[in-house]
């Protein structure tokens, strides 16, 4: 219901002349709902400019990966037939973030709303939880954890 709510924030803001832009996040399983095609359309049609939405794509969802259980092809092209600005982005390089949503939010007020696809993958920066999506909402044993962390550690050590 995310981008549907967001839609609804972004049309009360043009009624009301508030140039605010209203980001908002979803997974990339979320996209195999039907509401989100309609809230897609609905804001293209009414030239939502200034929402911002981003896509954690990373092709895992809670039963399988998105190829498995329904195909979302090709992302890019889908939203643009939507009439949608479409991005891409590296959701684990912390520069090309903030280039990319620079960039967006340098392209709001042109007449059509934005969509970044921030590929990703599920559980970066552990071995034993990488491009897995057996870890969708299954929390980890108190050794797991402090493996978990403990490489988490190294990765982020120069942060």
């Amino acid at each position: 219901q995310g981008l549907s709510v967001a839609a609804g924030a972004a049309q009360v803001k043009k009624l009301k002349g508030d140039k605010g832009i209203v980001y908002t996040l979803h997974g990339d399983g979320e996209l195999q709902e039907g509401q989100i095609w309609e809230a897609a359309m609905y804001a293209a049609h009414h030239k939502m400019d200034r929402v911002i939405a981003t896509i954690d794509y990373n092709g895992q969802q809670i039963d399988g990966s998105t190829e498995q259980v329904l195909s979302l092809g090709n992302l890019t092209a889908k939203w643009e037939a939507f009439g949608w600005e479409v991005l891409e982005m590296d959701g684990h390089n912390m520069q090309n973030i903030v280039d990319t949503m620079s960039l967006a939010k340098s392209k709001t007020r042109q007449g059509k709303p934005i969509m970044i696809l921030m590929k990703t993958e599920m559980g970066q920066g552990v071995d034993f939880m990488m491009g897995s999506h057996k870890w969708h909402g299954i929390p980890p044993s108190d050794e797991q954890l402090a493996n978990a962390l403990g490489q988490l550690e190294e990765t982020l050590g120069d942060y």
